[in-house]
């Protein structure tokens, strides 16, 4: 879709960014290269926000894709394919930005651009109507520029939309957490990886072993003390143990992952940016909804992770990875009964799909 669809009026836009990405094994794994693999947050959120939304509301998903000169048509099969509002702007005048991910002996991953990025800014959502008017927005970017991009476009638009924060890991550190106190008060949805909030608030311990919802519980507090917005809380994406939530009136969900076996982990990359995607898109259709949001982040994220690269969409069905949202809901919810006991999760609330 490459025209200014102002009559959609769009649930999720994503400010990250596109990368197409390269993979580089050390010589001892004997695993060759892999090159021109769909990556950057901002098309993991859309894809996460897609499946969440299903075949109805999926032209409501919607970002900005740069393509330079280079830009692969195998990449763009794969964009079109997940049938969304993504807008593409054509530049012959630069490459697509790219990078690589470097991988050492100890699966520690190294990244790179290997050429200049092309950021999102908020001139350019001001650019298109259905940008301008969308119900939320996904934040990828420091706490200096979160502040700037939500500040600008709160004097442009015309609505309140909900800001969903995905804090860069560079970003999360303790030292930086007076100046996140700052941004807190504007965000809807704050969500750090576990392993990153630990860090911001100068917690030791490492995701696998805060397996006490005490701890958890202690961690989201330290943000949502600052969190002023009506409906906000903290989101902990905490890997195999799920996700966390705590909002500012004291809901509290604990939910697993969607693969409790790891051996179905092929990549995790782009498994954080498809649960925002995920979970903002379900927030905005449930209307505030934390419980169906957490689960359905937790779906699309094990959905992304199930391969290398972006899932893969039937080209005749609803189904992603050759399974639907519907399926992957109802077997996770039988494989929890915790949500109907305790949670009292009402299933009739996932009613766009």
């Amino acid at each position: 879709m490459t025209s200014d669809d102002v009559e959609v009026e769009s649930v999720l836009t994503s400010m990250g960014m596109f990368i197409i990405d390269e993979n580089l094994y050390p010589v001892s794994w004997n695993r060759p290269s892999e090159y021109d693999i769909l990556g950057g947050g901002g098309p993991y959120a859309i894809v996460g926000g897609r499946i969440a939304a299903g075949e109805k509301e999926g032209k409501r998903i919607t970002g900005i894709i740069d393509k330079g000169r280079d830009f692969p048509q195998s990449v763009g099969d794969q964009l079109d394919a997940w049938d969304t509002g993504i807008i593409y702007r054509e530049d012959n005048n630069r490459l697509t930005t790219r990078g690589q991910n470097i991988y050492d002996e100890n699966d520690i991953r190294d990244f790179k651009y290997k050429n200049d990025k092309k950021r999102i800014e908020v001139d350019d959502i001001l650019n298109y109507d259905k940008l301008k008017s969308s119900r939320s927005f996904h934040l990828i970017c420091s706490i200096d520029r979160c502040h700037t991009i939500i500040d600008k476009l709160n004097q442009h638009l015309n609505h309140q939309p909900i800001y969903i924060y995905e804090p860069l890991p560079d970003d999360c550190k303790h030292e930086n957490l007076m100046k996140l106190t700052q941004l807190l008060p504007k965000i809807d949805i704050f969500t750090p990886n576990l392993d990153e909030a630990c860090e911001l608030v100068g917690i030791n311990k490492k995701a696998n072993e805060l397996i006490d919802n005490s701890y958890l519980k202690d961690i989201t507090q330290k943000f949502n003390q600052y969190l002023r917005l009506a409906n906000s809380g903290t989101v902990l994406r905490c890997g195999p143990l799920g996700c966390f939530i705590e909002t500012i009136d004291k809901q509290t969900y604990n939910l697993p992952a969607y693969h409790l076996d790891q051996t179905k982990v092929i990549d995790v990359t782009g498994g954080g940016n498809s649960f925002c995607g995920g979970f903002v898109t379900s927030y905005i259709l449930t209307h505030g909804d934390w419980l169906m949001s957490g689960i359905l982040g937790n779906l699309v994220s094990g959905c992304v992770i199930e391969r290398l690269g972006a899932p893969i969409k039937a080209t005749d069905k609803e189904e992603w990875n050759g399974v639907s949202l519907k399926t992957r809901f109802d077997n996770y919810v039988n494989q929890n009964q915790k949500l109907l006991t305790h949670y009292k999760l009402d299933k009739s609330k996932l009613n766009w799909i």
